[in-house]
């Protein structure tokens, strides 16, 4: 059994700009070289589960296309300025620190758990490719071993990118604890509340996304009585419906579960939270317990489970 588990970044921001300072004819292959085959192992393994949408997609440019990867056919220019405005603010080390932040607190290792690696890379987004929705960031935590965070620089993402891959680390924990295939909306909503708590509690909850924070307390409620009918549910086009909310359905074509964008993630996150202030458990401690146990300790869908009892 390992004792210890080491971080590995794999620096993809350097990649990309060795890319656009080449010259032109060289800079999709420098590209490819630098930024693309060093993250193989994290693109490779996520085709399989992209479906019709990574359908005949193997070629690395292509691949970076389908990511919302920014690549040398966008401009050099506009490129080295993101990435110029990245370096004044500190970013890539400050993500470094909070991944290793994030690793020693949860200590996967000393919980008896067996990880294939602690992998951390920063990859500049597409900014024209990038869902307004997501508000130019977004990160990667579902492949074993790795945590990506893919963003385009701007005023207010810049100081949240940290608690991304705290957020992300998270998962790649959770996930090794709990396995997430077949996944359970429960199950799904318990890893995103958790991952979302781990993050608000080393960076601030004000430093999360709007897809946690975007609901009121009271549309959160409103729509709790459709969660708790599709808990167990193990569809994924069910699960993801009710995770990312009716515009998701709309973008990938499946039905629609009648809730807000980013439903998920409120409710998971309100969810947990109550878990931890009724158990008293941190959330390093409810990492290490099964998705049943925190819903049933946060009490969220008593009340409406007894309604429908009654009915």
């Amino acid at each position: 059994m390992e004792t210890t588990l080491n971080m590995r970044t794999v620096k993809a921001l350097d990649g990309l700009r060795k890319a656009l300072e080449a010259p032109k004819d060289e800079r999709d292959g420098t590209f490819v070289r630098e930024v693309m085959e060093p993250l193989r192992p994290l693109w490779e393994p996520s085709l399989r589960f992209m479906g019709s949408m990574a359908r005949d997609v193997t070629e690395p440019l292509d691949v970076a296309r389908l990511f919302r990867f920014y690549r040398p056919e966008l401009g050099a220019e506009r490129g080295l300025t993101a990435l110029a405005e990245l370096e004044r603010a500190g970013t890539w080390a400050a993500c470094v620190s909070a991944f290793q932040e994030a690793m020693d607190a949860l200590d996967p290792v000393g919980h008896g758990l067996r990880l294939p690696g602690a992998n951390m890379s920063f990859v500049l987004a597409d900014p024209d490719g990038m869902d307004a929705r997501l508000g130019s960031y977004t990160g990667v935590g579902n492949v074993p071993g790795w945590s990506l965070l893919l963003a385009w620089p701007t005023e207010f993402n810049l100081p949240r990118l940290p608690a991304i891959v705290t957020h992300e680390f998270h998962h790649n924990v959770r996930f090794a604890f709990e396995p997430p295939w077949p996944m359970t909306l429960g199950q799904y909503l318990v890893a995103e509340g958790l991952a979302e708590a781990f993050a608000a509690h080393f960076h601030g909850e004000e430093k999360l996304g709007h897809w946690t924070t975007g609901l009121s307390e009271a549309e959160v409620r409103a729509v709790r009585p459709r969660f708790a009918q599709a808990l167990l549910s193990q569809d994924w086009n069910v699960v993801r419906g009710f995770i990312f909310g009716d515009w998701a359905a709309s973008e990938h074509q499946f039905e629609a579960q009648g809730v807000p964008d980013f439903a998920g993630y409120a409710m998971g996150y309100r969810m947990v939270r109550e878990a931890l202030r009724r158990s008293g458990w941190s959330v390093v401690e409810a990492t290490y317990r099964p998705w049943r146990e925190i819903v049933a300790a946060s009490g969220w869908f008593d009340e409406v489970l007894a309604d429908a009892a009654v009915r």
